[in-house]
């Protein structure tokens, strides 16, 4: 039984564990969080604190030995202008480098991307200059480029699924923005099967995916679509502002494990 890390235990983290438990893979951990440790035991996770912030190398060189493969789910501090986000990568390579721990799964985002009038596919080189798209695309280039690290980047659009809707958000904002301007979406069903058929395939190189779900026309579309669901009324719509436009395709992942995209 191969024995798979995740380095992140939250919403995703969770997720990813338990459809790798039902693919018959054992899981190891980690929470930044002494209270959340009996919660990832109870789930049959093999818990470990670490805080790349505050490392505690005794937790650290427990929760890395014997991995087969290592994902990393650790999302970056919002707005955060420094490269503590990177450095906490730089941090990290020298343990998997100690622990000869060879394929790394990143969870990156398709927020890395500039705004664009063409469709943004894995070859496009047009990058964002926000604060926290900078922060995850230096922490990519620390996994990229490490020796003796083969690296996986998983890009993923907005984030969603059964118990996590961003309608609600929506609806409590009281306006709809730039409804006709294309949506980057990806539900976690789709992360999680794209993910656990990567881990089954293997990777003798770097890869660089974008998960984003081809089901939606634009954001009106979507919101619609998921305000129906849950008997919630859309509110009024606002103005597009086509410099944000940015259309990204996850067609490589499909072509990479044969799987398609959750249909609805």
């Amino acid at each position: 039984m191969k024995t798979i890390g995740i380095l992140g235990c939250g919403w995703l983290g969770l997720h990813l564990n338990q459809y790798l438990q039902e693919k018959q893979y054992s899981i190891k951990g980690s929470t930044t969080s002494e209270a959340k440790l009996p919660e990832l035991r109870a789930v049959n996770i093999d818990p470990y604190l670490v805080n790349l912030q505050d490392l505690d190398e005794g937790q650290m060189h427990s929760f890395l030995t014997d991995l087969d493969l290592l994902v990393v789910t650790i999302p970056p501090i919002r707005g955060e202008e420094s490269d503590l986000y990177a450095q906490s990568f730089k941090r990290l390579v020298p343990y998997l480098q100690q622990h000869d721990i060879q394929h790394v799964i990143m969870m990156s985002s398709v927020s890395v991307y500039a705004p664009n009038e063409q469709e943004v596919t894995e070859q496009s080189m047009a990058y964002s200059h926000d604060p926290t798209s900078r922060q995850i695309l230096a922490a990519e280039q620390v996994l990229l480029q490490a020796d003796g690290i083969k690296s996986c980047i998983m890009r993923l659009g907005g984030l969603f699924g059964p118990d996590r809707k961003p309608v609600r958000y929506i609806v409590n904002r009281g306006i709809l923005d730039n409804p006709d301007l294309p949506v980057n979406m990806i539900h976690i069903h789709d992360i999680v099967q794209f993910t656990a058929a990567i881990i089954a395939q293997g990777f003798k190189a770097n890869e660089v995916f974008n998960l984003v779900s081809p089901h939606y026309k634009s954001r009106f579309d979507y919101y619609t679509k998921e305000a129906e669901e849950m008997g919630l009324t859309l509110p009024p719509l606002g103005e597009n502002d086509w410099k944000t436009h940015r259309k990204i395709t996850g067609h490589k992942i499909v072509q990479q494990t044969g799987l398609n995209y959750q249909t609805l």
